[in-house]
C-alpha cells in the first residue's frame, strides 16, 4: 500500500499537466477559430463592397440595354404582325414564308 500512495502524487502531478496542457491547446484552437472566423467575416464584408460598388456602375447601362431590348422587342412585334397581314393579303407571298418554316395564322384578335 505504501508504493500506491507514493505513486498517486507522481500520477496526480502528470494527470494536472495533462489537464493544463489540454486547457492550453483548447484555448489555442478557440482564439485560432475566432481569428479564422473574424478574418471570413471580414473578407465577405470587403467582397459585399466591391459587388455593391461594380452593381451601383452596372445599374444605369444595364437600364440602356433593357430599354433597347423593350424598344427592339417592340419593333420586332410590330414587323411580325405587319408580315402576316402581308401573307394574308398577298397569297403568292406565302411559299417564301412556307420555305423558312412560317406559316402565318391569321392575326390574333386584341
Amino acid at each position: 500500500m505504501n508504493e500506491t500512495e507514493t505513486n498517486l502524487p507522481a500520477q496526480n502531478t502528470g494527470l494536472e499537466f495533462q489537464v493544463e496542457a489540454l486547457q492550453r491547446q483548447v484555448f489555442l484552437l478557440l482564439l485560432g477559430l475566432i481569428v479564422v472566423t473574424a478574418t471570413f467575416v471580414f473578407y465577405l464584408y470587403y467582397q459585399e463592397h466591391i459587388f455593391r460598388h461594380d452593381l451601383d456602375q452596372i445599374t444605369p447601362r444595364a437600364k440602356q440595354v433593357i430599354q433597347a431590348y423593350n424598344h427592339n422587342a417592340l419593333a420586332i412585334d410590330n414587323f411580325n404582325k405587319q408580315l402576316v397581314n402581308y401573307a394574308l393579303a398577298h397569297p403568292e407571298f406565302q411559299p417564301i414564308l412556307k420555305k423558312y418554316g412560317w406559316t402565318p395564322n391569321a392575326p390574333k384578335p386584341q
